[in-house]
C-alpha cells in the first residue's frame, strides 16, 4: 500500500512539475540569447511573455536614458509606434456594438468635409484599402512635425495629398494617414478628443494608468528616451525624429499595461465576441481591424509591430494556446529579431544565435583588414560568415552612416559595391556621385550623376549636383 501512495504521490509531483520544467526551460533560451543581443548593444527594452494569463517570463535590460545611465525598468514607458493601431480598431468597434456607426457607411457620413468622395468607408480605413497616402511624405510634414498636437492638426496635410488608386477596396495600401481619418471619426460621434476617448473607454477602465499619448517636449515620469545605432557602434537619441502621437500610432505604454489591454480583449470588458470575430478577420495582405493576422505554430496570431527611429515593438496574441508575448524596445528594430526567436522557441522551431549586422561586420572588417583587402575578397567574406546583401537598400543606408561619421573612404568603397551588385539602378550611381563630391573628385562625380541620369531621366537632384559641381 505504502509503495502504491508514493507511487502517485510521484506521479503527481512529475505532472505537476511538468510545466515549470518547461518554463524554466523556455526562460533559459531566452536568457541566453537576451545575454547576447545585449553584448551585441542591439537590444534594449522590457519584454513579458505570458501564457493563460499567467506570466511565464518578464524582464528589462538596457538604458531608458543614456545621458543619465538611468536603466529600464519594467514600469518603464516606451513608444509603441504603429503597435497602437490596435487601440484605433478597438475604439472603431466599441462605438460600432453603441450604435455610433457602421464600418460599411462611407466615411463622409461622419466627416463633412472629407475630400475623397463618398465610396471611402470606415472598412476600407481599417483595412488599409481606402487608398490613402501617408502624411508623413508631405513636403511641409518636416517643417510641421511638431506643431501636430492632435487629429485635427494632421488632417490639412492629409486631405492635401491624392489618393493612391481611386477604386476602394481593390488593393492593400498601408497607410498612416487612414488610420488618422478614424481618430477624427471616432472624435466625430463621441465628442471626445481621440486621448480622452482611449482615457474614458479603454485605459481608465483596465487599469492603464501608464499608457496615453504624449509629446516629445512633455516632462513624462518613467519615459524611455529612443536611440538610434549606427553600424560604427555610435548611438544618437532620436528626440527630432520621431513622427508625433496621433491615431495611427505612438502611445506610450508599459508592458505591465499592454498586457492588461491583451487580456481584457479575452473576454468582453472592451468589445463582444461578434466584434472580435470581425476584427480579426483579414480583407487583405493578411490584414484586419488595425490588426495583422496570420495562421503559424498551429495558432492564429493576430498582432501588430510599431517601428520608428529608436522605436520598437512587437504586440503579439496566439489565441489557440493563448500566448501573449510583448517587446517593447528603444533601440530601432529592437524588439524584431527577439520576439521571432521567443516564437521560435515557444513552439520548437529553429533560430539563429545572434550575431552582428552585417552593415557591423563589415565595418569591423575594414577597419581590422584593410578596405581594400575587405572589398577585394568580399563575396567570400559574406558566404564564409552567412550574410547576404539583399537590397541595394542596404548599402546605400550603410555608405550614408559612414558618410555621416566622416568615414569617406569606407564609404566609397561600400558605394561602389553597390554599383557594382546593382548597376541597372539609377539611385546608386546618384549615392556615388554624392560621395566623390564629398570627397573633392569632381569629375568621378559628374561621370556618376550622368549615369544615374542616363537610368533615369528625371533625377532631378542629379541635375541639380551637375549644375552645383560646374558652378551653374
Amino acid at each position: 500500500m505504502r509503495k502504491i501512495f508514493l507511487l502517485i504521490i510521484s506521479i503527481i509531483f512529475c505532472l505537476v512539475s511538468l510545466p515549470d520544467i518547461q518554463a524554466q526551460e523556455i526562460n533559459q533560451k531566452i536568457d541566453a540569447i537576451m545575454t547576447e543581443l545585449i553584448r551585441l548593444e542591439h537590444l534594449s527594452g522590457s519584454i513579458l511573455l505570458a501564457k493563460d494569463g499567467e506570466v511565464l517570463y518578464s524582464r528589462a535590460v538596457g538604458e531608458a536614458n543614456k545621458d543619465h545611465h538611468v536603466k529600464n525598468t519594467l514600469q518603464t514607458k516606451f513608444n509603441i509606434g504603429s503597435a497602437g493601431k490596435t487601440f484605433t480598431g478597438v475604439s472603431i468597434m466599441q462605438l460600432a456594438e453603441r450604435g455610433k456607426l457602421r464600418v460599411k457607411d462611407p466615411v463622409v457620413k461622419y466627416l463633412e468635409d472629407f475630400p475623397f468622395g463618398d465610396k471611402i468607408t470606415i472598412h476600407h480605413l481599417l483595412t488599409h484599402t481606402a487608398g490613402t497616402f501617408n502624411y508623413f511624405a508631405h513636403p511641409r510634414f518636416m517643417a510641421e512635425m511638431f506643431r501636430i498636437r492632435s487629429v485635427n492638426d494632421a488632417l490639412p496635410l492629409i486631405y492635401d495629398q491624392e489618393l493612391l488608386f481611386s477604386t476602394p477596396g481593390e488593393k492593400y495600401a498601408y497607410s498612416n494617414s487612414g488610420i488618422v481619418i478614424l481618430g477624427a471619426v471616432i472624435e466625430a460621434v463621441s465628442g471626445l478628443s481621440y486621448s480622452e476617448y482611449l482615457k474614458e473607454n479603454i485605459l481608465d477602465p483596465l487599469g492603464m494608468h501608464d499608457t496615453g499619448i504624449n509629446y516629445w517636449d512633455e516632462i513624462v515620469e518613467n519615459r524611455a528616451g529612443g536611440y538610434i545605432k549606427s553600424p560604427t557602434g555610435v548611438f544618437r537619441s532620436n528626440i527630432f525624429m520621431v513622427p508625433p502621437a496621433n491615431a495611427d500610432g505612438g502611445i506610450e505604454t508599459t508592458v505591465g499595461d499592454l498586457f492588461k489591454f491583451d487580456q481584457a480583449l479575452y473576454g468582453d470588458k472592451l468589445i463582444n465576441e461578434e466584434s472580435k470575430k470581425k476584427m480579426f478577420t483579414p480583407f487583405k495582405n493578411n490584414y484586419a481591424y488595425c490588426w495583422r493576422v496570420e495562421e503559424k505554430f498551429g495558432n492564429q496570431v493576430v498582432w501588430h509591430g510599431g517601428g520608428a527611429p529608436g522605436v520598437s515593438a512587437r504586440f503579439k496574441r496566439y489565441l489557440n494556446d493563448r500566448y501573449t508575448l510583448i517587446v517593447l524596445s528603444n533601440y530601432s528594430r529592437g524588439a524584431s529579431v527577439i520576439s521571432k526567436t521567443i516564437e521560435a522557441i515557444l513552439f520548437g522551431a529553429e533560430y539563429p544565435f545572434p550575431k552582428p549586422t552585417m552593415e557591423e561586420y563589415l565595418y569591423q572588417t575594414m577597419r581590422e583588414k584593410g578596405i581594400e583587402q575587405t572589398m577585394q575578397n568580399i563575396d567570400q567574406l559574406l558566404q564564409d560568415n552567412g550574410y547576404k546583401i539583399k537590397s541595394d537598400r542596404e548599402l546605400n543606408f550603410f555608405g550614408y552612416a559612414l558618410i555621416a561619421e566622416n568615414h569617406l573612404d569606407m564609404a566609397l568603397a561600400v558605394l561602389k559595391l553597390n554599383v557594382r551588385l546593382f548597376p541597372d539602378l539609377a539611385n546608386t550611381y546618384d549615392s556615388l556621385g554624392e560621395a566623390y563630391m564629398l570627397n573633392n573628385e569632381n569629375q568621378l562625380a559628374i561621370k556618376n550623376y550622368r549615369k544615374s541620369l542616363e537610368l533615369n531621366p528625371a533625377n532631378d537632384n542629379a541635375v541639380r549636383m551637375i549644375k552645383k559641381i560646374q558652378g551653374e
